[in-house]
């Protein structure tokens, strides 16, 4: 069984809990993607997003400043959003990060 859920609009770094094990799956096209929102302007991000003007200054100069090879962190811990507090990867013992590896999927762009 796989357990799909959605990306949150708010992220936040957390490169201490957990190393990142790999690569986003299609480096390639995520490379694509970013490319594509640092050419659109903030109100067209924006509109892309659907939020507010804070979270979209904050995802813009995410977006502008972003390195899909260094200092990485994995998804469960880079989204800031209600499923991802209820779910609370941050006090996960080891088997668990094994266990939402296996049965886990983040539909979003970038992992």
């Amino acid at each position: 069984m796989r357990l799909i859920i959605s990306p949150a609009k708010k992220m936040k770094t957390d490169t201490d809990t957990l190393e990142c094990s790999g690569l986003p799956e299609y480096l390639g096209r995520a490379e694509a993607l970013k490319d594509y929102i640092n050419g659109l302007t903030f109100e067209e991000q924006k509109k892309l997003w659907s939020c507010n003007d804070k979270i979209a200054a904050e995802n813009r100069e995410r977006f502008a400043d972003m390195d899909l090879y260094h200092d990485l962190n994995p998804a469960l811990l880079a989204y800031d959003g209600i499923q991802y507090t209820y779910m609370a990867p941050s006090v996960f013992e080891k088997g668990y990060f094994d266990y939402v590896q296996e049965h886990l999927r983040i539909l979003s762009g970038f992992y």
